[in-house]
């Protein structure tokens, strides 16, 4: 049986983002892992990484479609931006990729943009 708290469409915000940007990185890696070079990178789906990308995609899918049920999609979408700061996070520590201090920074604001707008969430979520 599903937790209640499992259900709230803030976790699963949540649940969206973390497995939104691990496909990233697993796709990222899949795309990487093979010697040989296809029509159009084709060669990466023989990697178990790039498989392990698309199911984390499409748990991430399922997350935001229950999302979109259950909150606004302007809140929604203002929240999931999150993945801008966990993607880079991720290839920052899990692949060693180069983030530049201008990057960082870019990242920061966006990330003030994204508290700013859970604020008005939950605000609004007190008044209804």
């Amino acid at each position: 049986m599903i937790r209640r708290w499992f259900l709230n469409p803030y976790v699963q915000l949540g649940c969206n983002a973390l497995s939104t940007a691990a496909a990233d990185l697993l796709l990222k890696k899949g795309a990487t892992a093979g010697e040989t070079v296809t029509w159009f990178g084709l060669g990466a789906l023989a990697s178990v990484w790039t498989w392990l990308g698309i199911v984390a995609y499409l748990v991430g899918f399922a997350s935001w479609l229950y999302v979109l049920r259950h909150m606004p999609l302007s809140i929604a979408f203002g929240l999931v931006t999150v993945v801008q700061l966990l993607v880079p996070l991720g290839a920052r520590l899990f692949i060693g990729e180069y983030i530049s201090p201008q990057r960082w920074l870019g990242i920061g604001c966006v990330l003030c943009g994204t508290v700013l707008i859970g604020r008005i969430a939950a605000k609004v979520d007190e008044i209804t």
